[in-house]
């Protein structure tokens, strides 16, 4: 879907308890947004993959990890209408989300031995603790599409 005139889309983070945003990066439709952390049970690494709807929201793609933990998927799961396809590889595990609508993505920022890193379209690698102090609340979203963030 088109952007109307003048309106572009943006990846952002927002402190959920103060909001403000603390990166914006603009963004086309379909680009991939990737979260990167080691997991806090396993100590292993999780890989998150997100893409920005053309409607102005995150969509939920793959996860991707080596071993299993607490609060990993251990196999295909019906999560609303969407049912996920759960694949074993050389390396890992991926869990397919099929573009699953998420709209923003609410998670808590972690120590740095968490490790959480966000890797935009333009290939720029951004720790979120140099976004925000440790135990901060933040949301991933989209602001300039319909439906998205005013």
């Amino acid at each position: 879907m088109p952007q109307p005139a003048g309106r572009q889309l943006r990846f952002v983070v927002a402190d959920a308890d103060r909001g403000r945003v603390v990166l914006s990066a603009p963004v086309a439709a379909g680009a991939p947004v990737t979260l990167r952390y080691t997991h806090s049970v396993s100590k292993r690494p999780v890989e998150e993959e997100f893409s920005v709807g053309a409607e102005g929201g995150l969509r939920m793609q793959e996860m991707r990890f080596d071993t299993f933990g607490a609060n990993l998927p251990a196999g295909s799961e019906r999560i609303g209408s969407t049912r996920t396809t759960f694949l074993r590889e050389r390396d890992g595990y991926r869990v397919l989300h099929h573009g699953r609508p998420l709209g923003r993505v609410g998670l808590m920022v972690n120590s740095s031995r968490s490790g959480q890193v966000l890797l935009l379209p333009d290939g720029r690698r951004v720790r979120l603790l140099d976004l925000a102090e440790y135990g901060t609340r933040v949301e991933l979203g989209v602001e300039g599409g319909p439906g998205a963030w005013p």
